[in-house]
């Protein structure tokens, strides 16, 4: 089986980094010059901005274990995950340890509770990530450091992935390196895994499979706009269309909401109702449940 491209080229340095410039220099202090290591939140509503690279790297740098959960899988989101499975793991005298919870927003309520006190008395350090931070409790987040990631920049996207292009002994050129771009916009992971499924397929239909996963035209504005002001489902649901495509269509509504002038709770509505979205599509949801779900949450 071949390797993935977006693990086998994940950065494992700071230097090799990705984005996120902002956060660095931080993230820097504690490799290079042992500024104290902290508990954090690594938050983003977007996927692939480099959360998961960045807690791999911190380890690796440090010397220190990490020990991998993700709170999206049942098993792994309740009370009885923290208490009788993670809480334990703090306890062994592993100071040099980083324990990652991924997608600790899908963490039950119960559970945030009792993670609190485990990381009032871990032995190691915790780096939780989420999607949406109003999920996550106050008091949780108040034990930790909250980092805000952002989508990763185009001009970045492309010397990241000419980068990986160039390692794999390729030499894409610069136009569909832009197709790639312009269908995972600040997404680095999908838009390697998209360079991957390029080189998969033949060259006379490697053109034909990047217009087909382009971002299709739709009228994001006027969806936005049948949701929060009129409150007619019915023409969102027929006005997104055609199901090709969707990840990508409610991705594009949701990027064109934030750049609006709406209010906080809108935009965050917003947030919370797109990322519900895409969870649903990768966990194989039925997509016109999806489009329905997604008009409905945005109108209420």
């Amino acid at each position: 089986m071949r390797e993935v491209w977006a693990v086998k080229h994940r950065p494992t340095t700071i230097n090799e980094f990705v984005g996120q410039q902002h956060l660095v220099d931080e993230f820097k202090n504690i490799i290079e010059n042992g500024a104290p290591m902290q508990h954090y939140i690594f938050y983003s509503p977007e996927a692939g901005t480099g959360k998961t690279s960045l807690a791999y790297i911190l380890a690796k740098q440090l010397g220190y274990q990490i020990h991998m959960y993700n709170a999206s899988s049942k098993r792994q989101r309740g009370i009885e995950f923290v208490e009788d499975e993670l809480a334990p793991m703090t306890r062994l005298g592993q100071y040099e340890t980083i324990f990652f919870l991924d997608e600790a927003d899908q963490l039950t309520q119960s559970a945030q509770g009792a993670l609190k006190g485990v990381i009032e008395n871990s032995q190691g350090f915790f780096i939780l990530t989420c999607n949406d931070l109003s999920k996550v409790s106050t008091w949780l987040q108040s034990r930790c450091q909250v980092r805000t990631f952002t989508a990763i920049d185009d001009s970045e996207m492309f010397l990241r992935l000419h980068q990986v292009d160039a390692r794999e002994g390729f030499k894409t050129s610069n136009e569909h390196l832009d197709m790639i771009i312009d269908a995972h916009k600040g997404d680095l992971r999908n838009g390697i895994n998209a360079l991957q499924a390029y080189h998969s397929i033949p060259e006379d239909k490697r053109e034909a499979f990047l217009l087909s996963t382009a971002t299709p035209p739709i009228n994001a504005g006027r969806i936005l706009k049948l949701c929060f002001k009129e409150k007619n489902m019915d023409e969102a649901v027929k006005e997104i269309g055609s199901l090709a495509n969707l990840r990508n269509k409610i991705d594009a509504i949701f990027r064109a909401g934030l750049q609006t002038h709406a209010q906080p709770v809108s935009k965050l509505k917003l947030v919370r109702t797109a990322t519900q979205a895409q969870r649903d599509l990768l966990d194989g949801v039925e997509p016109h449940y999806v489009v329905w779900e997604f008009c409905r949450g945005l109108c209420e």
